[in-house]
C-alpha cells in the first residue's frame, strides 16, 4: 500500500508536508483523525486515538473500532495515496 513520495518511499520522519492519519474498519469505513507531518507523528496520533475510543467504549459508548490507522499524503501526481499503515 505504500506509494513514493517525491519519488521515494518516505521514512519516518519524512515531511509530507499536511499528510492526514484515517482510521479504517475491515469493511472500509474511514474517519479522518487529524492533519500529520510525518508517520512518526501519525504513529503517535493514531495511538493516542485508540486510547481514547476505548476510554469511550469502556464508558459505554460505541466508537468506531478501528482495524488499521493510514497516513495519506499528497503523491508527486497531485493526489492523496496511502503511504504508511498503522496496526492498532
Amino acid at each position: 500500500m505504500d506509494m513514493a513520495h517525491n519519488g521515494r518511499k518516505p521514512t519516518e520522519t519524512t515531511d509530507l508536508g499536511i499528510a492526514m492519519l484515517i482510521a479504517e474498519t475491515d469493511d472500509g469505513v474511514y474517519q479522518p483523525v487529524a492533519a500529520v507531518s510525518t508517520i512518526s507523528e501519525g504513529r503517535g496520533r493514531a495511538a493516542g486515538d485508540l486510547r481514547c475510543r476505548m476510554a469511550r467504549l469502556d464508558q459505554g459508548s460505541d466508537p468506531m473500532c478501528p482495524a488499521r490507522y493510514l497516513v495519506w499524503a499528497l503523491g508527486d501526481g497531485g493526489e492523496y495515496a496511502t503511504v504508511a499503515e498503522i496496526e492498532p
